[in-house]
């Protein structure tokens, strides 16, 4: 009968911890520090590969001797291309099939694994870890920029913390959340966040221009997961391989440069200061 007592006695208090102890949630926010969600690792793929930390760290510690760029193939894939896309259902329909291409390859183990197979290119894997993460940081880019090229969309989070800044305005803003003891440089971080939502309301990025990026991004997508499949059987395919990888990678770094849709979506994720653009390891 004790016993009893007890287990009701213990579930009492989680249930009066779960609902905040008769407070709602305005109350909860007004009266303890303000709780940020953590920012996500981004631009990294959220499946699992055939890679043990073990072998990544090796893999992290060798400096890979420099490859030559084949300007000829560069120039190949980066000639303009387009696909015909008018909204945003067409756009992450698009984006989201070089997603599934690009995990596909992941999940047979990436180009580092290509890289890895080979005893002759492992010395060089440090480009197939690269284009991994390069590959993965294209298409989540795109998928980004796909979900907000009309406005930003925002978590719960920013709606309250752009409302919160409209209403006290900067200095106010500023003031509320030192006074709670927050971080100088975190509340600096708030404050450019609420700015740029703001001005990034209205923003619009037309569709068919972020076709011409995921046009542009097919090819290297299509490449990166024809180099994963590569036999190489002697010294002269050996060779291709390398120059091709080096050129691939080569040619998405730039365009992280040069692709306006990808620059802004870049811009984004300095901005944001929390999990809207995701990519979770």
């Amino acid at each position: 009968m004790q016993y009893k007592q007890w287990v009701v006695f213990i579930l009492a208090g989680f249930l009066l911890s779960g609902c905040g102890g008769g407070m709602d949630d305005e109350d909860v926010v007004e009266k303890s520090n303000f709780q940020m969600p953590m920012k996500e690792n981004t631009w990294v793929r959220k499946e699992t590969v055939r890679k043990t930390t073990d072998d990544l760290f090796a893999s992290a510690g060798k400096k890979s001797a420099e490859v030559p760029v084949d300007s000829a193939l560069a120039a190949k894939l980066k000639k303009p291309a387009t696909l015909p896309i008018k909204s945003q259902e067409e756009c992450l329909e698009k984006a989201n099939a070089l997603d599934q291409q690009r995990t596909e390859v992941q999940k047979r183990g990436g180009l580092w694994h290509a890289y890895e197979r080979v005893a002759q290119a492992k010395p060089y894997s440090n480009y197939g870890i690269q284009l991994d993460s390069q590959t993965n940081r294209l298409v989540f880019s795109l998928q980004h920029i796909c979900k907000n090229a009309q406005e930003i969309r925002l978590s719960a989070w920013g709606v309250q913390t752009v409302q919160r800044f409209k209403k006290m305005g900067e200095e106010g803003y500023r003031n509320y959340f030192i006074g709670l003891g927050e971080v100088m440089g975190d509340v600096d971080k708030w404050v450019e966040f609420a700015k740029f939502a703001i001005e990034s309301k209205n923003r619009q990025v037309p569709y068919p221009e972020i076709g011409k990026s995921i046009a542009q991004a097919k090819l290297l997508v299509n490449f990166y997961d024809e180099l994963s499949k590569r036999k190489i059987s002697d010294d002269t395919a050996l060779q291709t391989f390398l120059t091709e990888g080096a050129t691939l990678l080569s040619v998405i770094n730039e365009s992280f440069s040069t692709d306006p849709r990808l620059v802004l979506a870049l811009q984004d994720e300095n901005v944001f200061p929390f999990e809207d653009i995701k990519g979770e390891m």
